[in-house]
């Protein structure tokens, strides 16, 4: 007897080592070390300062949405996910701000997920199929399934995963008390929703996925029951999760006030399409293209908004074929359901957890693969469950049960490197982005970020070529002719950057970065009074937006409203400190007005936000400097240099600083060094050199006599 024990604890051990040396292998930890935060990361972690201030703002945390609006706000996507967040920022203040020991957490947590789904399938009692091979079969494939690399290599797909987790441990917990979901039970499952839904919102459909596993467990062939008192009881407690449900949806829209998030066209075509046919059958013809994802999952996506996916505009597209022969396999499953149940359950466990981005309500994407992560659950156990049956049909054919072993080895070997493929494409951006460029090369948003990455990295010629292509696939993209005119203003073509700026406003009035960049080209121009204008406009569509009372201050320095521009920049940093440039106004304008005491004390406001920033670090250091401390001075520009060693201008006024502290040699040194990174930035330097060189040496002449 104990050896059964311990040979059934081994092969267990054994089981889960298999399961997460495959997550390993597919996402290969070694690979995690360049990682870079890529596409919506930046937005909800890099730039939201939920995440990355300290101390906790824990009002903020769980009075603002997942990418750091105001969940009131009119821009809110609505998507309120404060645990997720709140994760974010505690590795934020114990690691610091790296891609990739959140990457590896998100690794972490899919080993975690695999390891319970194979816990659970194990617990089932399905008596078609054999629950040992369908649960290591069906785990293997979730741990290497490619449709999951956007959840566990973006790390955004935090929230996915965290849902994964809560929603197995919430099946595992009804497994446990099947046919007994008593009040104790049905309680800590909606506790488990409620936390699950502060993760992620989809989390609202587990107590569906619960009373749909204890129906099966329980209701046709697991009799557990001794009177039909028994099943009606159970039968009433379904009627509390359905309450419960509805509760807990009901308090979530309380919270954000229940106003309904508003989605552009470029987010959502589908969506935003004026023709009822048109909806109806394109979203029909989505549910089918994400479960072809997760069947064949070789053109994968981070974006499949604008271009991707035609829309279906007739009922004889016959793309509707598969939408046919999706609903005809529902049908079977449900009129078989007695005699298959475990595939009804597999069917199920696929489709509940994605009603929330089926398209029954408003969501801001066409298909988001991290939102497959759950669903897939039911995927892998629907295809695995389908294997062993057509498998223990062909007892006699021993051939053919080795042809379909082979098979499935083969399938799991082209898995995982898709996988491992996959991962390596959401290292960085530039992968990224390339990678979609060849599944949706008429995407508009994949040009729009290419270019914009282009422009980032300073590749102008580029990023002009993938705006145009962007603007030509999609005339109305706003954000797309708004940025391209402002690439034009950068190179000093002020009259082209207005026309496509006036043309991103006539695609979307009310958009406010679009009437700031006006209000830039028109200060350019020395239009001023329609500059003050356009940043006004944009205030009235965005009252807090603090980089445009940068622009204003710039603008009334430009009219020497000294007062008003100082203002307006402490207005700017008052509602965002993470604004280096507004501090730096600031520091300068003080400084030249002698403010020198003042000066410092802003400074150590301004590094209390950004204490690695070198501009205001610079300042601070030639504040010091002027004020004779030398030493602290001279600290501050060594750690300057050392956070931009290239900057001519650094060096340079090192030099200076050496200079007035008489420490020539150190002097001469940095002089050089400015020189020797760039002859021709660095004037201020060889002309400072030569005067201490020729002091120097008429020194040298007079100590000679």
């Amino acid at each position: 007897m104990l050896d059964l024990v311990h040979k059934a604890t081994l092969h267990s051990m054994v089981c889960q080592a298999i399961l997460v040396l495959i997550c390993l292998l597919c996402y290969g930890c070694g690979g995690l070390t360049g990682a870079k935060f890529v596409f919506d990361d930046t937005v909800a972690i890099v730039k939201n300062r939920d995440v990355n201030t300290l101390p906790t703002n824990w009002t903020a945390i769980f009075t603002h949405d997942f990418w750091g609006a105001s969940l009131l706000s009119s821009d809110s996507h609505k998507s309120f996910r404060p645990l997720t967040t709140l994760m974010f920022h505690c590795e934020y203040a114990l690691l610091g701000l790296s891609a990739a020991h959140m990457k590896f957490l998100n690794l972490l947590l899919h080993c975690v997920n695999t390891l319970l789904m194979w816990r659970l399938i194990r617990s089932l009692y399905v008596p078609e199929v054999s629950t040992a091979r369908w649960a290591i079969l069906s785990a293997a494939l979730f741990a290497a399934h490619p449709i999951h690399t956007e959840a566990v290599s973006g790390v955004v797909g935090r929230a996915e995963l965290m849902f994964g987790m809560i929603h197995l441990l919430c099946l595992l917990l009804t497994v446990a008390n099947t046919g007994r979901l008593g009040p104790q039970t049905g309680g800590l499952i909606m506790l488990l929703t409620a936390v699950g839904m502060l993760f992620k919102e989809s989390a609202v459909t587990i107590p569906m996925s619960c009373v749909l596993l204890d129906y099966f467990q329980n209701g046709y062939y697991h009799l557990r029951f001794k009177d039909q008192w028994s099943l009606l009881r159970n039968r009433i407690s379904y009627l509390f999760y359905l309450l419960g449900t509805l509760g807990l949806l009901t308090a979530r829209l309380w919270w954000q006030d229940f106003e309904t998030p508003t989605f552009k066209e470029v987010d959502n075509p589908v969506a935003h399409n004026e023709h009822v046919l048109t909806r109806g059958l394109s979203q029909q013809y989505l549910l089918v293209m994400n479960i072809w994802l997760m069947l064949c999952p070789h053109w994968l996506c981070y974006d499949w908004a604008l271009g991707c996916v035609k829309l279906v505009t007739n009922i004889w597209d016959l793309r509707l074929q598969g939408v046919i022969g999706f609903y005809s396999i529902v049908l079977v499953a449900l009129m078989n359901f007695r005699r298959l149940p475990g595939m009804m359950l597999a069917l199920g466990l696929m489709i509940i957890p994605f009603l929330p981005a089926s398209g029954i309500i408003c969501v801001g994407f066409v298909i988001a693969e991290r939102t497959l992560y759950v669903p897939s659950i039911g995927f892998c156990l629907l295809s695995i469950y389908g294997f062993l049956y057509w498998y223990d049909c062909s007892t006699e054919n021993t051939n053919w049960r080795t042809a379909l072993s082979i098979f499935l080895m083969l399938l799991y070997t082209v898995m995982m490197l898709r996988t491992r493929q996959r991962a390596s494409d959401w290292l960085n951006e530039e992968q990224l982005f390339k990678s979609a460029l060849q599944v949706c090369p008429d995407n508009a948003k994949v040009h729009y970020n290419i270019a914009r990455l282009a422009t980032d990295t300073g590749n102008n010629t580029k990023a002009f070529q993938h705006y145009h292509k962007a603007i030509e696939l999609y005339p109305n993209y706003e954000s797309a002719l708004m940025n391209l005119g402002n690439l034009y203003r950068e190179h000093g073509q002020l009259s082209t950057a207005e026309e496509y700026i006036r043309l991103a406003l006539q695609a979307y009035p009310a958009f406010p970065a679009a009437w700031m960049n006006l209000g830039i080209v028109q200060s350019a121009q020395g239009k001023f009074d329609k500059a003050l204008a356009s940043y006004e406009k944009a205030l009235k569509y965005r009252a807090n937006f603090a980089v445009c009372y940068y622009n204003m201050g710039n603008l009334y320095l430009e009219q020497k409203r000294f007062a008003d521009a100082l203002h307006h920049w402490q207005h700017a940093v008052a509602l965002n400190p993470r604004q280096p440039k507004a501090w730096a106004n600031i520091l300068t304008m003080l400084d030249n007005k002698g403010l020198q005491d003042d000066a410092l004390r802003i400074s150590n406001q301004a590094l209390q936000h950004l204490p690695n920033d070198a501009s205001i670090l610079f300042i601070r250091a030639n504040v010091l400097g002027k004020l004779k401390q030398y030493p602290e001075a001279e600290a501050i520009y060594k750690r300057v240099v050392e956070l931009e060693p290239h900057n001519t201008l650094y060096h340079t006024n090192l030099g200076v600083l050496y200079h007035r502290w008489d420490k020539t040699q150190e002097a001469i040194e940095a002089y050089q060094t400015a020189i020797s990174i760039s002859a021709a930035r660095a004037t201020t330097a060889r002309e400072n050199l030569s005067k201490l060189l020729k002091r120097l040496e008429r020194e040298a002449q007079v100590t000679q006599r």
